[in-house]
């Protein structure tokens, strides 16, 4: 009959580390979207060999959609990530910063996308040519903020819209200044390791 867990929005689950269990973190995944034919689309540029990966530049961005999962743990904050990196030879140092507007709302007809909120990431260059790098941060607080979605509404099926952009190019080179690449942007969340019992509201009773 398989293991049996009880039902209810927060009344546990799988955990690991039997001296300190937590629950394990897991990933929602997102593909990077250009807008096509806008001024501001982000272009596939040659990155390495036959390869090609989203070079930032300016304005440019991208655009980015999570679905909320079924084993989110309910009241956990979330963490959103871009991984990246430069094809340079010659980067002696600097920063780049990311930067994501987001908003979300709430599934099966319980909410409206709220006003977007805007975070921004800085994070040190490798001097290493491809290097691959992961710039991270807090991405929902309890109540919400100007820079965090509210963790207290992010709910099963809920939708996570971003929009990713290069906020400052802080390279720093013996030569040009080359424009990183956005190779994939993910969302840490912690998972009860067990789905819901109904696939709408209410998910647990």
């Amino acid at each position: 009959t398989g293991v049996n867990f009880p039902k209810g929005k927060n009344v546990g689950g799988i955990t690991v580390d039997n001296t300190t269990p937590t629950y394990p973190w897991h990933d929602m995944i997102g593909n990077i979207h250009p807008a096509a034919g806008d001024v501001n689309e982000v272009t596939f540029e040659t990155y390495r060999g036959g390869l090609r990966s989203y070079q930032f530049s300016g304005a440019k961005e991208g655009f980015v959609d999570f679905h909320m999962p079924h084993d989110y743990l309910p009241g956990s904050p979330i963490y959103i990530h871009v991984h990246w990196s430069h094809n340079s030879a010659i980067v002696t140092g600097g920063s780049v910063t990311w930067a994501f507007e987001l908003m979300y709302a709430k599934g099966h007809d319980q909410g409206a996308f709220d006003a977007p909120v805007t975070i921004a990431i800085v994070q040190s260059a490798s001097t290493t040519q491809y290097q691959h790098m992961i710039a991270e941060t807090i991405a929902s607080s309890t109540g919400g903020s100007p820079t965090t979605l509210d963790t207290d509404l992010l709910e099963v099926d809920g939708i996570i819209q971003a929009r990713l952009y290069l906020d400052s190019n802080d390279l720093t080179s013996s030569g040009a200044i080359p424009d990183p690449f956005a190779h994939f942007v993910d969302i840490h969340y912690q998972s009860t390791g067990i789905g819901t019992k109904n696939k709408s509201p209410d998910f647990w009773t």
